[in-house]
């Protein structure tokens, strides 16, 4: 009997336990985003205007806001980034802001990453304060964070809510990254053609022709392939050696359709028929 009382009362508990769980009125969300090779992630709660002022009203002028609702904002980047002129290390972190009737809001970043909203918050933690402009914008009836304005090397965060938008901007050090990756890739040894072919090509974009052309030179030497060849015409079309890149473009197309890759083959002599028309 005593055992079966026990039973039923953590099958009790259970069910109450359960029950319990109950939709919040300021919804938890995460964005990730990556920009170049580094992963940003924020999580964040949302509540909505429903009504309300919100600055001014709701969240009041300079006093410090968790950015959101319930927990603080967690901000989570996967390598170091840039922001307001100083390198902040990866890791998680909290954000917060100060908001301003008039002029800048301050936004705050602290090492702090599992504050309870504001609660336990310390200014010796803060890994940086920068001032970012308030902006007049389109309602938005949710609190919202997200990315904009991304490129290889950059991005902002945007927070919008009521009429107003901020953009935290950030940089990351993605040709330095990307070097280490291919650093670390030939130190490995495995699959050297590919990597190197990778290598080049990364080169290529970034229009170190001289790096691109050593790259892609160890790769067919490693091993003829139509992908290497073709990057090396693609590098020598755009150092402008018209010729060079046809000649190349030519062999990779020989290449591509002796290995039976006729996806290859179409595309490569697309091009160099457009290269020749040029």
């Amino acid at each position: 009997m005593k055992k079966l009382i026990t039973l039923l009362a953590a099958g009790i508990f259970a069910f109450n336990a359960n029950a319990q769980e109950l939709p919040k009125p300021s919804p938890l969300s995460t964005i990730d985003q990556k920009v170049g090779l580094t992963n940003v992630s924020v999580e964040y709660s949302r509540p909505s205007a429903k009504g309300r002022t919100i600055f001014g009203g709701l969240v009041a002028y300079d006093k410090m806001w968790r950015l959101g609702a319930n927990m603080a904002t967690k901000l989570t980047i996967s390598t170091p980034i840039t922001v307001g002129g100083k390198e902040i290390a990866k890791g998680e972190y909290s954000m917060q802001a100060i908001p301003a009737e008039n002029g800048d809001w301050t936004i705050i970043i602290n090492s702090d990453a599992e504050l309870q909203g504001t609660s336990g918050y310390k200014k010796e933690n803060d890994i940086i304060r920068i001032n970012a402009k308030a902006m007049v914008n389109s309602y938005t009836e949710t609190f919202t964070m997200g990315f904009d304005k991304i490129t290889n090397t950059s991005a902002v965060i945007s927070i919008q809510w009521e009429k107003l938008r901020i953009d935290v901007p950030f940089t990351v050090n993605t040709d330095k990254i990307a070097k280490e990756n291919i650093e670390a890739a030939v130190k490995k040894g495995e699959e050297l053609d590919k990597v190197y072919s990778r290598a080049a090509s990364y080169y290529n974009d970034t229009k170190d022709y001289k790096t691109a052309l050593m790259y892609v030179d160890k790769s067919l030497k490693v091993k003829k392939a139509h992908p290497a060849m073709f990057t090396k015409a693609r590098i020598l079309k755009a150092k402008g050696d018209k010729a060079g890149a046809i000649k190349a473009g030519k062999e990779a197309l020989e290449l591509a359709t002796k290995a039976e890759s006729k996806g290859w083959a179409n595309y490569i002599k697309g091009v160099v028929e457009k290269w020749e028309k040029e």
